[in-house]
């Protein structure tokens, strides 16, 4: 039988699996039966509020499952039973035959034959979130942080094609595992389903890094700055600039984007797709403006300025500075459980159009702005001691003979950086709370439309790292930096993960293949060409130190202590459930102490039923593929605290909100 006939077969048995979403007889929903994708139309609450409870061992909404498995022995009925079954995968080729289950209304079609919002995302959506992530304001303002470590146009012009390529191996292992676990979370959901063991651990270490970086920090600074450099065409310097004025302005964008994407996620992917076109237009301008200038006035490609080539430790951490540039190319893997499948194709494949569209446009437009840039400057003036704003305080002012204009452009620039950021950053955030190891996870994981309490959480996130991070060009660029530096440090777990993950889908599915790396010629060299290069960029990029800057042997430092204490507060979640004997009878730490951890997975015997409902709601609506639950109990003087930090809750809820 061939694969589009067994995929036309699984369509029939994955639309007796998938709830269906019923109006609720009182109109009225519970937390939990919210609408769990906050792209949805708002005409649509009514008709999808209120789905009965799904059966977490009888729903798997995998286009995978086939007839052949069930004449293999498979019981349907005992998808997801496994205590290691794999979560879900989604189909990974288009298919011919689903043209035939042609509904009336295409938009709400998908290939499990399920009902989906009109409003998840397309094509264009996610080209314009991975887009609007990669371009901010890094092609204004990192090419001359480049080239002040390379020393060498040329070089800097090759690294950041390098980047470019690099950036695609990133993309292809990213798909495949967006392929095999369509949920909300990323590498959360990748990591967590690779490294199974220890329990939690690999989940808790990646919570505590993107809660604390994964934020708004950079491209709201460079907002504010390229504002005030817009207001004062005086100003020539960021030295110049109040720090203070920077933060506030900063604050303010952060605040107003986390407002719309609190009201209304339609009013901010509108805003994305806008941009996105904005940013492809602009780049463009700038490249056709300085090639123009550089044949009219003279190239100054290879100006004498030059000092002698940096070392190779300095060509690696410039390497980071452009990893930073092309950090984007994951952002629609974050929220891979709303991407709507068309008829003709699934989730996987409108994942893939839009990230090698995004990532090649991309790649395009950095390579040939940062040409342009290089043969209009001379090297003294890219990378004096504010590079930061070379575009705007020099190359504009010669090629369009003023730098208002593009001031403002770059300013609009990092805003759609900000606005692509929050969408996703919220969701993963909220994906962390749903487990509920998080202090406050009711609030945190509050979705009513729209992700409101993981919004709050990466607002003040944002503003703590705004408020507390240095401002001038040198504690940007750290700041930025170290975000980097730890999404390359996961990234190569992930992509060593790849030897696994055909196995480990296996478990559930016998005929699951990888569908890029589906040979050993490419499945053995590239993940470990991809993992020992990312090594040696950690290792060498934090070595060398710049006089009078930052020493970049705090990017390690900083993140080891990020994971010293993600790995001490699972620890502690670890101790508590350990089992001691006193007086003869066995009872856990947390018994004895007060603070009792329990963990649910989807095989607990004792799990209670509203706990078992929200897994098998939140796994429907693919926002959450973990099918674990932590609950808390607290007793003795820790319950009374926890008793009197509610009774305050309450009381600043009733009088406050």
């Amino acid at each position: 039988m061939s694969q589009n006939q067994e995929m036309f077969l699984s369509a029939g048995l994955e639309l007796n699996r998938i709830p269906s979403r019923m109006p609720s007889p009182s109109g009225n929903r519970s937390n939990c039966s919210k609408s769990r994708s906050s792209s949805w139309h708002d005409g649509s609450k009514s008709a999808l509020s209120n789905r009965p409870s799904v059966s977490i061992e009888n729903h798997d909404s995998s286009s995978q499952r086939t007839a052949v498995e069930n004449h293999a022995g498979e019981n349907p009925s005992d998808i997801g039973t496994s205590p290691h079954s794999p979560r879900i995968n989604s189909d990974p080729t288009s298919s011919t035959s689903a043209s035939r289950s042609r509904r009336e209304n295409s938009d709400d079609w998908n290939e499990r034959h399920a009902q989906v919002p009109r409003s998840n995302l397309t094509e264009l959506d996610v080209a314009a979130l991975i887009l609007n992530k990669m371009i901010g304001t890094g092609w204004a303002t990192t090419p001359g942080s480049v080239l002040a470590l390379t020393k060498s146009k040329g070089m800097s012009v090759a690294l950041w094609s390098v980047g470019g390529l690099w950036t695609m191996l990133f993309l292809l292992v990213y798909l495949e595992f967006g392929n095999a676990l369509p949920f909300n979370g990323g590498e959360l959901i990748y990591l967590d389903e690779i490294y199974r063991r220890p329990e939690l651990l690999a989940t808790i270490l990646f919570s505590g890094f993107f809660l604390c970086l994964g934020n708004s920090y950079g491209n709201s600074v460079q907002f504010a700055k390229h504002v005030l450099l817009a207001a004062d065409e005086k100003v020539e310097f960021t030295k110049d600039l109040d720090s203070r004025l920077v933060r506030f302005i900063a604050v303010c964008v952060v605040t107003l984007v986390c407002i719309i994407h609190y009201s209304s996620s339609r009013a901010g992917l509108f805003l994305n797709k806008t941009l996105f076109w904005y940013k492809i237009v602009l780049l463009f301008v700038v490249f056709v403006a300085g090639i123009s200038y550089s044949d009219k006035h003279g190239s100054q490609w290879h100006d004498r300025t030059a000092p002698e080539r940096g070392s190779s430790m300095d060509g690696l951490a410039a390497m980071v500075l452009i990893f930073y540039s092309y950090q984007g190319w994951e952002n629609a893997n974050y929220v891979a459980g709303e991407i709507r499948a068309l008829e003709g194709r699934t989730p996987a494949r409108t994942l893939k159009i839009g990230a090698f569209l995004a990532v090649g446009i991309v790649w395009f437009l950095y390579v040939t702005v940062t040409v342009a840039y290089y043969r209009v400057l001379d090297y003294a003036t890219i990378t004096g001691n504010y590079s930061d704003l070379g575009v705007a305080l020099h190359f504009a002012p010669k090629v369009f003979k003023s730098a208002l204009a593009l001031k403002i452009c770059i300013a609009i620039s990092a805003l759609g950086n900000v606005l692509a950021v929050t969408y996703t950053s919220a969701k993963v955030k909220q994906t962390i709370a749903i487990q509920r190891f998080l202090p406050f996870w009711r609030f945190l994981s509050k979705d009513d439309e729209t992700p409101k309490g993981a919004l709050v959480l990466h607002w003040i996130s944002s503003v703590l790292l705004i408020s507390f991070c240095p401002t001038n060009a040198d504690g940007y660029s750290f700041a930025i930096a170290l975000y980097t530096y730890g999404q390359i440090f996961f990234s190569m777990w992930v992509a060593l993960g790849l030897f696994g993950l055909e196995s480990r889908m296996k478990e559930q599915y016998a005929r699951y293949r990888l569908t890029i790396f589906r040979t050993k010629y490419i499945l053995y060299p590239v993940p470990i060409i991809f993992a020992f290069g990312n090594l040696l960029v950690l290792i060498f990029a934090a070595k060398a130190k710049t006089p009078g800057k930052i020493p970049r042997y705090w990017w390690p430092i900083t993140l080891a202590l990020i994971l010293l204490g993600s790995f001490m507060y699972w620890g502690v979640m670890m101790i508590t459930r350990k089992k001691i004997r006193i007086k003869g009878v066995e009872k856990t730490v947390g018994e004895v102490v007060g603070f009792e951890v329990i963990v649910y997975n989807k095989d607990s015997i004792n799990m209670p039923a509203t706990v078992k409902e929200d897994i098998a709601e939140t796994l429907a609506a693919k926002i959450d593929g973990s099918k674990r639950r932590v609950e808390v109990r607290s007793s003795r003087w820790i319950g009374r605290a926890a008793t009197t930090m509610t009774k305050g809750k309450n009381f600043l809820d009733k009088w406050l909100f």
